[in-house]
C-alpha cells in the first residue's frame, strides 16, 4: 500500500510530503517501493496514531467489567476513533473488581491481534482519592494512600509491569510517603484532590510527575487559591491530562491551558465511559447510572458530568476549531503520552510516521477531522460518532 501526496506532520517536525509505503506483510512503514495499491491523499494531513492513556470504556464495554471480552472490544474498535494505543482505566471500586480488571487486561494484552489498539498498561484511577472529590466515583471505596502500597505491591506481584499510572490525592494520610516509594516505579498522578498549591508543589518535589484531567475533580483555582493548576505551571515539568470535549472545560479555558502549560507536557485524554460510540441512553459507570444525551454525560439530580463520551479524534477537531495550533494538538495526542509513560517511540513503533515504525497513522482533512485511520497497515473507517 502506498499513500501519496499527504502532508505528513510528525510531532515537533516540519511538514513532509514523501510517500508513505506500507509493507502489507509486516504492517510496517518501509522505504523501498515494492509496488501495491496507491491511495491519493491530496489535501489531507497524515499524523501518527493517537494514544489515549485515560479511558474507562467505549462501545458498550468498560474496563471495570473485568471481562476479556470488554477489553477486546475496546482494543479492536478504538482504531475507529484514530486510537493506536491506550491504557484501560479503572474506577474507584472494590479491590476484587479492580483485580478482575487487571486479570482481563493482562489476558488480552498477551494475545493482541494485528490492527488492534495496543494496550500499554493500566491506569489506576482510584481508589486512593479524596472522598470529598470523588464525583461519580464510589466514595465508600476510597482508600487512604497510607494503605496503598500493600495493594499496589500485591497487584504488581500478580501482574508484573501491567500497572503504569497511579492516581492519588496527595493531601491524604500517607500521600507523600506513597509518592516517594512509588514514583520510581510508576507514574504518580495527582487526582480527585483538595490539595492546595503548596501541597501540590511538595508532591511534585517528592516525585509525582503528572496531574489527572486538570481543572476537573480538583479545587477551582483563582487569584487567592492557585491550587494544583498553578503548581503545574510553576513547576514546568509536570504532565497535565486534559479533557477537550468542550463540556468539561470551555473553549477559552482550553486555549488558556494550552498557552500556560508547556506543549511538551500536555496530554489529551478522553476519560470516556462505555457510552462512547453508542446511542443516547442510560449506561453504567461502575455502580452509577449515567445518562448520555447529545454528546454529554449527566449524573445525579444536578446533572453533573460523569466521565465523557468523547474520543480523541473528536477532541482533535474541536481543539483545532478552538484555535489550538495543530502541532500542539499532535504532540498532546501522540508523543507526550508515551513520554509520560517512559516509553521510547522506537521500542513500540508508535509516535511518528517514519520508516521502521508501525503503519499506524491517521489521515485528517483541513479542519482536522478524521478521514480514515490505519493501525498496523490495516485501514479503518471512522466511527459515525466522531462528528
Amino acid at each position: 500500500m502506498i499513500i501519496r501526496n499527504a502532508k505528513i506532520i510528525n510531532p515537533g517536525r516540519e511538514i513532509d510530503t514523501r510517500d508513505i509505503i506500507v509493507d502489507d506483510e509486516t504492517g510496517l512503514i518501509c522505504s523501498e517501493d515494492k509496488g501495491g495499491d496507491v491511495t491519493d491523499a491530496e489535501g489531507l494531513f497524515c499524523c501518527p496514531g493517537f494514544i489515549d492513556t485515560h479511558i474507562h470504556g467505549s462501545f458498550g464495554s468498560d474496563t471495570s467489567d473485568g471481562s476479556p471480552e470488554a477489553i477486546r472490544t475496546m482494543a479492536s474498535r478504538l482504531p475507529e476513533f484514530g486510537v493506536a494505543a491506550f491504557c484501560p482505566t479503572t474506577m474507584t471500586t472494590g479491590i476484587d473488581v479492580i483485580r478482575k480488571a487487571f486479570e482481563a487486561t493482562s489476558e488480552v494484552a498477551d494475545s493482541q491481534n494485528r490492527g488492534e489498539a495496543q494496550i500499554l498498561g493500566i491506569h489506576l484511577e482510584g481508589p486512593f482519592m479524596s472522598p470529598e472529590m470523588a464525583g461519580v466515583q464510589n466514595a465508600d471505596c476510597c482508600i487512604p494512600p497510607s494503605r496503598a502500597m500493600a495493594i499496589v505491591d500485591a497487584l504488581e506481584a500478580d501482574f508484573p509491569g501491567l500497572m503504569k499510572i497511579i492516581d492519588l490525592a496527595p493531601e491524604l494520610d500517607g500521600g507523600m510517603e506513597f509518592i516517594r516509594k512509588a514514583s520510581g516505579r510508576y507514574v504518580v498522578s495527582l487526582a480527585h484532590s483538595e490539595a492546595d498549591y503548596e501541597t501540590a508543589m511538595r508532591a511534585f518535589g517528592e516525585g509525582a510527575t503528572s496531574v489527572t484531567h486538570i481543572l476537573n475533580a480538583m479545587k477551582s483555582f483563582g487569584k487567592r487559591f492557585p491550587g494544583i493548576p498553578a503548581a503545574v505551571c510553576d513547576n514546568g515539568k509536570i504532565y497535565a491530562e486534559i479533557i477537550c470535549d468542550g463540556y468539561h472545560i470551555e473553549a477559552p479555558m482550553l486555549r488558556m491551558m494550552f498557552r500556560l502549560i508547556d506543549p511538551d507536557h500536555m496530554i489529551i485524554i478522553s476519560d470516556a465511559m462505555r457510552g462512547a460510540g453508542m446511542p443516547d441512553g442510560v449506561y453504567k459507570l461502575a455502580d452509577a447510572d449515567v445518562e448520555v444525551r447529545g454528546g454529554r454525560t449527566y449524573y445525579g439530580p444536578g446533572g453533573n458530568l460523569a466521565g465523557s463520551v468523547t474520543n480523541l479524534a473528536q477532541e482533535a477537531h474541536r481543539l483545532y476549531s478552538f484555535g489550538i495550533p495543530m502541532d500542539s494538538i499532535i504532540r498532546a495526542l501522540t508523543i507526550n503520552p508515551l513520554r509520560r509513560l517512559g516509553i521510547k517511540p522506537e521500542k513500540i513503533g508508535l509516535g511518528y510516521v517514519r520508516p521502521g515504525f508501525r503503519a499506524s497513522f491517521n489521515l485528517m482533512d483541513d479542519e482536522f477531522r478524521l478521514v480514515s485511520s490505519c493501525v498496523d497497515g490495516i485501514i479503518r473507517e471512522p466511527n459515525a460518532d466522531i462528528i
